[in-house]
């Protein structure tokens, strides 16, 4: 049942990853960019999560420790990922940006066998091997170099914020508690960055404000909670495969809203990352698996 849980959470904080990028690219022709995007992202979601945490009377006082480890952790995940990948869709598409993303559950894997010393059962690897088969059909000939190495290092730092989630025992804590204080900190930190660079920006479109406060909704308060709550359950590893239920969603909305054409290679696709979640889904744990 555990698993189960850890699996859904992972595929619908997929789902809002896979959907959200439209949004937030949209919000870019009304004013906004990559800085003022990740940062007004992270501020306006901390109303939501803190009414939430209000509502369910969760105490938000931390330690020193705990302080120390959040504040690591909003600078990977909702700063420094959001802005590799946020800044690679000004030169690279979103669809090829999200794939080269999704470099992140093989560096996953690769880092739990290596580093931490744990066996990850054959049919994982095998998931794993179908997934980013599928996920690399969705690579388009769209390259500049700048957006390519932007939306790689996205991959490399969101793998380390997965993993930094599960080895440093923030896992253990509630899970929109952990949101409350990454947004909190990434704020300052793109706050800052925002300032100094010049790039952070009000004068955005009614229209563009309606888009960044859904994008802070879904992302920063729902997907962001999603993702350590399917850590707790399943792992990192199984949460980076089931991860990569994103690219269907994104071909989704494309198919649904953009009117893309559907085609071959974009099914077949689809079907090998589908075929390598429910790998995942019906693979037994091993008490030393992830």
């Amino acid at each position: 049942m555990d698993k189960t849980k850890g699996i859904v959470f992972g595929i619908l904080s997929a789902f809002i990853y896979g959907f959200t990028p439209i949004l937030g690219k949209l919000t870019f022709l009304e004013g906004s960019n990559t800085i003022s995007l990740a940062f007004y992202r992270n501020l306006l979601s901390l109303p939501f999560i803190y009414l939430l945490l209000k509502y369910k009377k969760v105490d938000i006082r931390i330690d020193k420790v705990q302080g120390k480890k959040l504040a690591f952790l909003a600078a990977l995940g909702p700063t420094l990922t959001a802005l590799c990948l946020y800044g690679s869709y000004a030169y690279i598409s979103v669809g090829m940006a999200t794939t080269i993303h999704y470099i992140y559950p093989v560096l996953v894997a690769a880092a739990s066998i290596i580093i931490f010393k744990e066996k990850i059962s054959i049919e994982k690897l095998f998931a794993l091997f179908l997934s980013t088969a599928g996920v690399a059909l969705f690579f388009e000939g769209d390259f500049n170099i700048i957006g390519v190495a932007s939306a790689f290092l996205s991959g490399i730092v969101f793998a380390t914020h997965m993993l930094y989630i599960d080895k440093s025992g923030l896992n253990t804590m509630y899970p929109f508690k952990i949101s409350f204080y990454l947004s909190l900190f990434s704020s300052a930190y793109l706050l800052a960055a925002g300032v100094l660079s010049g790039n952070l920006v009000f004068a955005i479109t009614p229209k563009g404000w309606i888009l960044t406060i859904l994008v802070a909704f879904f992302v920063s308060f729902l997907a962001n909670t999603f993702v350590p709550i399917s850590i707790k359950y399943t792992g990192p590893t199984v949460t980076s495969i089931v991860g990569l239920f994103e690219p269907i969603t994104s071909i989704i909305m494309g198919i649904l809203f953009l009117r893309e054409p559907i085609t071959t290679k974009s099914v077949l696709a689809c079907i090998l990352i589908l075929v390598g979640v429910f790998i995942v889904a019906i693979t037994k744990e091993k008490k030393t698996d992830n």
